[in-house]
C-alpha cells in the first residue's frame, strides 16, 4: 500500500497507482476515455511503454523533485483524459499517478508537472 494511493493495475512490467485527486479525474471522464486509459495502464502494467505511441504515454521531461534531484515525469493519454506520473523504482517498480487532467488541448500544464516532480520527492 502506497500512503493516499490506490492500486489501479498491476503486471509484469509495474504497478499503476492513483492519487485520489488523480482517481477522481479518472471517474469524471467519459466511458470511451476511461475505457481506453484502461487499456493504456493494462498495456503499461504488462509490457512497460516501449510500444506506446505518443498519442498514449510520453515523457514530458525532467522535473525538480524537492531533493535536490530531478525526476522524469510522463503523462499517459486517451483522447481528453490524462494522467500524469512517475516510475518509482524497486520491487515491484510502481509508477504513481498523482495529478490527472480532462483537457482538450495538445501542451501538458506545466504547473501540474512540477508538482508531479515535488511529489516524487516527498
Amino acid at each position: 500500500m502506497v500512503d493516499g494511493y490506490e492500486k489501479v493495475a498491476e503486471g509484469a512490467y509495474c504497478e499503476v497507482w492513483f492519487e485520489r485527486k488523480a482517481l477522481k479525474t479518472y471517474q469524471k471522464a467519459s466511458e470511451d476515455d476511461r475505457a481506453r486509459m484502461s487499456r493504456v495502464l493494462d498495456h503499461l502494467s504488462e509490457q512497460g511503454y516501449e510500444d506506446l505511441n505518443d498519442t498514449q504515454f510520453k515523457t514530458e521531461g525532467r522535473f525538480p523533485s524537492g531533493d535536490g534531484k530531478k525526476v522524469l515525469v510522463y503523462a499517459a493519454k486517451a483522447y481528453q483524459l490524462w494522467l500524469y506520473g512517475y516510475f518509482q523504482q524497486g520491487n515491484p517498480r510502481r509508477f504513481l499517478c498523482p495529478e490527472g487532467a480532462i483537457k482538450k488541448g495538445n501542451k501538458a500544464d506545466q504547473k501540474q508537472l512540477k508538482r508531479v516532480g515535488k511529489k516524487a520527492g516527498e
